[in-house]
């Protein structure tokens, strides 16, 4: 449990104030792009935690088995592209997209951020 603590003070509440924000702001503009933010945002959340799981998991030293979760990560990227997909009038793919790339920006420069 001390590791999901750490990673939510980390990045879930983050993404909780970004999805808030995005809400408040879709609730007044109902625009399509917002609305692929938030579904991208959601996403990358899961994609995000996803990644910091199986990372730790791959740090302990009785796991032979190192993955960093790619095949759910990827599912994750698949299912919000088939919401698009089903609600094309509704939400822009630009937004999803967008939102998506959240957690892989943050993949990239997690070690430059959190220098330990």
């Amino acid at each position: 449990m001390k590791r999901f603590n750490i990673f939510f003070n980390r990045y879930i509440k983050y993404y909780f104030y970004g999805i808030i924000v995005l809400l408040i702001v879709f609730i007044f503009t109902y625009s399509p792009f917002v609305l692929g933010l938030i579904i991208g945002a959601l996403g990358s959340l899961i994609n995000t935690f996803t990644f910091e799981y199986y990372l730790e998991k791959a740090k302990e030293k009785d796991n032979i088995h190192i993955s960093t979760g790619n095949v759910w990560r990827y599912l994750i990227v698949i299912l919000s592209c088939c919401i698009w997909y089903f609600y094309k009038d509704q939400i822009n793919i630009i937004g999803v997209v967008i939102g998506l790339m959240i957690s892989y920006v943050l993949i990239v420069f997690k070690p430059f951020i959190h220098k330990k």
